[in-house]
């Protein structure tokens, strides 16, 4: 007959329905407890060895002794051999009694032993993650002051837009500038899961949807037939998430409101805006889904719904809204330089460098900071916004290595001294001037075809903080830490002076704010400056028309556009 295989050749794990221990969710005892039914045979076949050859030691020594046989008085030799004999067995002494005890003990602590193998041991508590939280960093005088590029909703507030109410004085249009709103990081950072890129659904934003729902049902929206942006969603497409690069719905809330802030500004002292028809109005977006769809909220807001209806949206193919005047090989020559200069500077203060790489580390994936990302202050700030925007902890690369405030002090200290230092540098401010020329060049246009009474009366340009920052700097504004906001906004308001001739551009004044600041009075051409009440400044339109065709190259020791390209310094 085949001995039997055991057990231990075919174990066979418990059955579902068997209530999971505390042992048994431990993941180092998953395999042993697979195996149980092996392990019970194994202890229970040494345990049956280990018995019998204890018994077997103890008392093979007592019980070997030879019979002691004692035969009768009486009996004689040649009986002995028939004669039945009394066996007497010697007295127990006290050594087996102590190979019980001893056995006792061993199985007492066998048990012990198989208790605690068995036994799921105790996991050390991991060190506490200690991420800088949202309050912590508001609460920071140092920190502080990051907020305001976030441009949350609830603290946009209305600027010194249409302040200018006068008989003498009538607005004639607007030209609109914005950045795009609150956007999800360009590359791939830790924990993006986490954080909530959501929205408070305010009464604006919950009637923004509906509008965009019916008009998708109904197929009225124009921007979704064909075109540049026929295939563009019209909102984010996830609620709470920050997708690479994309608009979060913070994003929309925040052009939502600044449309309707300046709606409540203009309303009063320019009414054409209230019944504005979309011949009247003149949009274009850069074919990136954060600036159309930041476009869309920011017209909700300002003008009716009606005319953003059958309002259509122009793409411009180039971040910099170049127009016609696009080509221009030595930008990317002066962009080198200005790069070099950026580099020697980082080089020059190395703790900033280490800061950096160290907080890079921290915050990408792995493997998003190969090469350069990671030691860039400028991609690290940006990485930052992502969760300091959100209220949401900043990441750890380990959990005893955390970004601390310190670092988002210290990266955007940096990132602001050489943005200042970068306003004075020569390079830059040729690049600026080059690459603005197309865009400077189209709203003179604007302005001229204002007060022709052929309008378009409204214009919108919805782009970049590029776009925002080189336009800025090639008008000779002053260096702003927070210019570069999400939802930031420069606005030319045209005004006409109704007391003095209309020869041309004659009367033709306009006004220029920053994030509803006026800064008429730091535009580098901008010569006579006619001041009114509430340190209102005015710059006649002659200035800028001239500076356009005159004096635009003179810095450049060129006349044209054409000729400043082909420069071969």
């Amino acid at each position: 007959m085949p001995r039997s295989r055991g057990p231990c050749l075919h174990p066979v794990p418990p059955p579902r329905s068997t209530p999971v221990t505390a042992a048994r969710k431990h993941p180092k005892l998953r395999r042993l407890f697979h195996y149980q039914p092996c392990l019970v045979h194994w202890i229970s076949s040494i345990f049956s060895l280990f018995v019998a050859d204890a018994f077997g030691a103890c008392f093979r020594d007592e019980f070997a002794h030879p019979t002691v046989r004692i035969p009768h008085e009486n009996a004689t030799i040649r009986e002995e051999e028939s004669m039945t004999f009394v066996e007497v067995l010697p007295r127990m002494p006290n050594k087996a009694l102590h190979c019980y005890l001893l056995m006792i003990v061993w199985i007492l602590l066998l048990v012990a032993g198989v208790y605690k193998f068995l036994e799921p041991k105790q996991k050390l508590p991991e060190p506490a993650v200690n991420t800088e939280l949202f309050h912590s960093l508001s609460n920071d005088i140092k920190t502080r002051r990051i907020f305001k590029i976030c441009n949350f909703p609830q603290e946009i507030s209305d600027g010194d837009e249409g302040i200018v109410l006068s008989k003498k004085w009538v607005m004639t249009g607007v030209i609109i500038l914005i950045r795009h709103g609150d956007r999800g990081p360009l590359q791939h950072v830790r924990n993006i899961t986490a954080v909530n890129c959501g929205t408070e659904e305010t009464e604006k934003f919950i009637s923004y949807k509906a509008y965009l729902h019916n008009l998708t049902v109904s197929g009225r929206a124009p921007w979704t037939g064909p075109g540049p942006f026929h295939d563009f969603p019209l909102l984010p497409t996830h609620p709470r998430q920050c997708q690479l690069g994309q608009l979060t719905m913070q994003g929309i809330s925040q052009l939502l409101k600044l449309g309707q802030l300046l709606r409540d500004s203009y309303v009063q002292v320019w009414p054409k805006l209230a019944s504005l028809t979309p011949s009247e109005a003149l949009v274009y977006s850069t074919r990136y889904r954060r600036t159309f769809q930041s476009a869309l909220s920011f017209l909700y807001g300002l003008v009716p719904s009606e005319t953003l209806t059958k309002l259509p949206v122009f793409e411009s193919q180039s971040m910099n809204f170049c127009f016609k005047d696009c080509g221009c090989p030595v930008t990317d020559k002066l962009w080198k330089a200005v790069k070099k200069s950026i580099s020697h500077q980082l080089k020059s203060h190395p703790a900033v460098a280490l800061l950096a790489e160290s907080t890079g580390r921290s915050l990408f994936s792995p493997g998003a900071e190969q090469g350069t990302l990671g030691s860039d202050p400028h991609a690290v700030r940006d990485a930052l916004l992502t969760y300091v925007c959100h209220g949401s902890g900043l990441p750890c690369e380990t959990p005893s290595n955390c970004i601390k405030r310190q670092n988002v002090a210290g990266v955007f200290a940096y990132t602001d001294w050489v943005n200042y230092q970068k306003w004075r540098n020569v390079y830059w401010k040729r690049l600026c001037l080059l690459r603005s020329y197309g865009l400077i060049r189209h709203i003179v246009q604007q302005m001229l075809h204002m007060v022709s009474s052929n309008g378009p009366y409204l214009v919108l340009y919805s782009g970049h903080d590029h776009t925002v920052e080189q336009l800025t700097t090639a008008l000779g504004l002053q260096n702003d830490p927070l210019l570069l906001r999400y939802g930031a906004r420069v606005v030319f308001e045209v005004y006409q002076n109704y007391e003095e001739s209309h020869n041309g551009a004659k009367g033709i004044y306009f006004r220029l704010l920053s994030n509803g600041r006026d800064v008429t009075r730091q535009v580098s051409f901008c010569k006579d400056i006619v001041l009114l009440e509430n340190k209102v400044s005015l710059c006649k339109i002659e200035d800028i028309v001239r500076f356009i065709h005159d004096d635009y190259f003179v810095s450049l020791n060129v006349t044209n556009f054409k000729d400043a390209c082909n420069k071969s310094e």
